[in-house]
């Protein structure tokens, strides 16, 4: 058989059966995949896509190989539906990032999660500002699910005739225990200011912070290793 056709045949029965035993494994967004189902995924299509244009692979032995693999994933979903310790073992569990505006960073190093992607994530959420958040949990899937405080969500100032405080974006300041000299002029301050500050608040160490950012009501927000 050409070889061409032999490649086109063997890409035809292993998309079949991949798209057969993906039906039988169920189905998840791909936003809601856990670490398990992305290692499992990636592993089957390595397989498949060896198998597809490997001609020196038998492809039943890959049919086993990707049978055994959907077979397992199966297997190991319905043990840890009755469970729970396995599944957190397999899945992880969440981690409360923040709790009523206040950094968890023990955790934050746990999910080995920088103060970068807690901010990114935060935005995308509408959130500029940590102290305007309730709750925070970094889901198994890596998403931040994000629950603000009453006072941000209740009414608008708008609605209470409230003159408006100043907006805009918190500006970092400090990160993992370095001075931002270039934000600083932004806000028209120095870094013997930014120690100060720190010293006012009892911290002699700038290696101990992980993040400060200055809101723009020049509030300070400080996450230290010891958060």
């Amino acid at each position: 058989m050409n070889g061409h056709l032999i490649i086109i045949f063997r890409s035809i029965v292993t998309y079949f059966v991949l798209l057969s035993f993906t039906r039988v494994m169920g189905r998840k967004q791909i936003s809601q995949l856990t670490y398990f189902d992305y290692i499992v995924g990636i592993t089957i299509g390595s397989i498949a896509g060896e198998s597809a244009v490997n001609n020196n692979v038998k492809i039943s032995d890959i049919l086993i190989s990707i049978s055994i693999w959907s077979l397992l994933t199966i297997l190991i979903s319905e043990i840890t539906l009755k469970n729970i310790k396995l599944r957190l073992l397999i899945d992880s569990e969440p981690l409360l990032i923040i709790d009523k505006g206040k950094v968890i960073y023990k955790n934050m190093k746990k999910a080995r999660y920088n103060m970068g992607d807690l901010l990114m994530q935060l935005r995308n959420k509408d959130v500029f500002y940590i102290t305007d958040v309730e709750i925070a949990v970094l889901e198994p899937d890596g998403k931040l699910s994000v629950l603000k405080k009453v006072e941000q969500t209740a009414v608008t100032v708008g609605d209470m005739n409230i003159k408006k405080s100043k907006t805009g974006m918190m500006v970092d300041i400090v990160l993992d225990g370095n001075i931002l000299s270039s934000h600083l002029s932004l806000i028209q301050k120095d870094e013997k200011w930014v120690m100060s500050q720190l010293k006012a608040r009892n911290i002699d160490n700038i290696k101990d912070v992980i993040f400060a950012g200055v809101q723009p009501d020049e509030q300070i927000y400080i996450v230290t290793k010891y958060s």
